[in-house]
């Protein structure tokens, strides 16, 4: 009797962590966008989401940090795994002094679509671009040089020496038909860009289907780390509650 006691009250601060790690994890909304599995809000812990898809929620907007850069989160489509995404240096202003140009690894959850097209913005030119599509900023504060835009399909290196420039910086935008012919520069980078999200996450929906709550932790079975479906006893499973449920009773 003495060991059961003890043995319980060894196993009980994990039994509780579980549950506690449980309730911190249940979907949240920051700006009107609900914030669910496999993104997750970053003041509720690492485990209720994947690795990189914490999103803080800053003054009632939903940030996201990519490659250790903000972005606005625009929209999460839960049902195509896709995310829209704003440079927080480009939002809502006609003179975006952007700094980061981002580039995505292949073995990164988030991947750029094919929905996307590429802006690059020259900053500081000692003389004027001579490319046919190159567009002039003029009027803005920062400016003690000539500003200028190039589109994607104007073959832009991104390489500014190449132009006569201190600086280049290259961005992609999402080229909707929602959007107008010729939209502006504020427009472009404001509707930001569209980025695909990990399809292991399909397995939430049964998951949650099933009564359980999806998190990134250490799974039962294997004792490794991946997606897990959190059950109301606390259990780490790696598919629904109700279908463990019913295979343990048919063993029973």
């Amino acid at each position: 009797m003495y060991h059961l006691l003890l043995l319980l009250l060894v196993l009980l601060p994990f039994a509780t962590a579980d549950a506690h790690a449980a309730a911190f994890c249940n979907n949240a909304t920051c700006g009107g966008q609900s914030i669910a599995y496999p993104f997750w809000l970053a003041n509720s812990g690492p485990n209720c989401g994947y690795p990189g898809l914490g999103v803080s929620c800053n003054e009632n907007t939903p940030i996201l940090d990519v490659q250790f850069h903000q972005y606005r989160v625009l929209r999460i489509d839960y049902a195509n795994r896709a995310v829209s995404l704003a440079d927080v240096d480009a939002w809502n202003t006609t003179c975006p002094r952007l700094s980061f140009s981002l580039s995505v690894d292949p073995r990164s959850s988030l991947q750029l679509t094919p929905s996307n097209s590429n802006l690059t913005l020259l900053y500081n030119c000692k003389a004027g671009v001579s490319r046919p599509s190159a567009v002039k900023l003029d009027g803005c504060p920062e400016q003690s040089m000539a500003w200028y835009v190039l589109p994607d399909d104007d073959g832009a290196t991104g390489d500014a020496r190449a132009y006569g420039c201190e600086e280049a910086v290259t961005t992609p935008v999402l080229m909707s038909p929602r959007r107008p012919a010729n939209p502006s520069l504020r427009e472009a980078l404001s509707g930001g860009f569209q980025m695909r999200y990990d399809d292991r996450s399909e397995r939430c929906g049964a998951c949650e289907q099933s009564g359980g709550r999806c998190r990134y932790g250490r799974i039962e079975e294997h004792g490794g780390t991946g997606f897990a479906c959190v059950c109301d006893d606390g259990a780490n499973k790696l598919r629904g509650c109700t279908l463990l449920m019913l295979e343990e009773t048919k063993i029973v």
